[in-house]
């Protein structure tokens, strides 16, 4: 699921940068509305590791829902 959210996130241009993280992460840093981003860390393997915005600890639904990406969205999308 974490691949699809990030491909999601690059199609609709909301990473804001990509970056190594020291315990082999990647690091993908999200645009969300107003000024805020939202921090996820992908594993070396492709799972998820973890995920932090303004309030704390995110669950990659709470990822999903704040930056606005879904499946539904991307199916209307792929539609058009």
């Amino acid at each position: 699921m974490i691949d699809d959210l990030i491909e999601f996130a690059y199609a609709r241009d909301i990473v804001r940068e990509t970056l190594p993280a020291a315990d082999g992460c990647d690091h993908y840093v999200l645009a969300c509305p107003g000024d805020t981003a939202i921090h996820v860390w992908v594993r070396p393997d492709g799972r998820f590791s973890r995920a932090v915005g303004e309030q704390g600890a995110l669950t990659i639904g709470q990822v999903a829902a704040a930056s606005r990406l879904s499946y539904a969205g991307r199916a209307e999308r792929s539609a058009a």
